[in-house]
């Protein structure tokens, strides 16, 4: 039997790098990212109001939170104080020393009140 370049051992300059095209490549990526695509959860009533009273309590009392919000892929946390509540896009602004992040009301997961100051 004659060797050729997809015998085992006969075409070492090749052998180690398969390739994949970037266009399949980016295609599986994209595929495996919507497996992990993440769902949200239905929230309670009872979440919810607890949720507003926090939020009522953080900006009477001028205090910092903790928000869990989802993402894409999961949950994620961002922590400050809330600089404004817009009802027309019902969306909540929150802002710490670093950075600013608009929410809407339906990404938010959880609320928190944190102790001390950011």
């Amino acid at each position: 039997m004659k060797a050729n370049k997809l015998t085992a051992g006969h075409n070492l300059m090749w052998e180690s790098s398969r390739m994949i095209l970037p266009e399949h490549k980016e295609q599986l990526l994209k595929e495996r990212r919507n497996q992990e695509l993440f769902h949200m959860p239905q929230l309670t009533e009872e979440q919810l109001q607890e949720m507003d009273l926090i939020i009522q309590a953080a900006i009477k009392q001028n205090c910092s939170i903790t928000i869990t919000y989802a993402e894409k892929y999961g949950p994620a946390q961002f922590s400050g104080k809330i600089k404004k509540i817009n009802s027309q896009e019902a969306s909540l602004k929150v802002s710490n020393r670093h950075m600013v992040l608009t929410l809407p009301f339906h990404k938010i997961l959880q609320i928190e009140k944190m102790e001390g100051a950011l």
